[in-house]
């Protein structure tokens, strides 16, 4: 989470020494757009999603996703149930950055035929990236979501897995089973959501699996 207040050289220094592939910055809490080309024009080794999931009013989304679009940032992320998401996707489809179309399930995991029309209802608004994210009330959610993965990952750049603590499994293996990828925080305690490791940890579980 970026905020007007973070030091951005100390953060992004911090970020490298980690080595991501891809970093999401939530920018829910800004409101000076510079910070965003700051963090852009900074010299680094991986890709950037630009995200907005905090209160703020549509104009303000669309000048901050736009601004985001504009400054260099390789993926915005829109979510599905916007109501200006149309807006918004039409607002960027003419700029380089890739469109990551977000959705997000806080009660359960719906079964396949659902997901399936969510995914649907992705690919046809035009998503690069089609982003589902289900909560996990029981340990077969993980497989739920594993196999939608596995069943879609070959026809489209999926990300899928259940959050919350019971969800963990399939935040760790998704992109075994094909996911384009999956999320850790930078630190234990900069966590986003619940049941989300850190990139360390993350690491090590996959050591332990040996997968990496």
């Amino acid at each position: 989470m970026v905020d007007g207040s973070a030091n951005i050289n100390a953060l992004m220094e911090q970020l490298s020494q980690k080595k991501p592939d891809l970093v999401e910055f939530r920018f829910d809490a800004v409101s000076d757009l510079e910070i965003l080309k700051i963090i852009a024009e900074t010299k680094k080794e991986f890709k950037m999603i630009a995200a907005d999931k905090g209160k703020r009013d549509s104009a303000s989304r669309k000048k901050l996703l736009k601004f985001a679009a504009e400054s260099g940032f390789d993926l915005i992320d829109v979510d599905l149930d916007d109501r200006d998401s149309h807006e918004i996707i039409h607002l960027l489809k003419d700029s380089d950055a890739q469109l990551i179309i977000s959705y997000h399930d806080l009660s359960g995991t719906p079964s396949h035929d659902h997901l399936s029309k969510i995914l649907d209802k992705q690919r046809s608004n035009g998503g690069d990236v089609c982003k589902i994210v289900t909560t996990a009330n029981h340990p077969r959610d993980n497989l739920t979501a594993l196999s939608f993965v596995e069943r879609n990952a070959p026809t489209a750049r999926l990300v899928c897995f259940a959050m919350g603590r019971i969800g963990i499994p399939s935040r760790v293996l998704s992109p075994l089973y094909g996911a384009e990828f999956t999320f850790a925080s930078l630190t234990e305690h900069s966590q986003t959501a619940e049941g989300q490791l850190s990139i360390d940890n993350l690491r090590k579980v996959w050591q332990i699996l040996g997968v990496s």
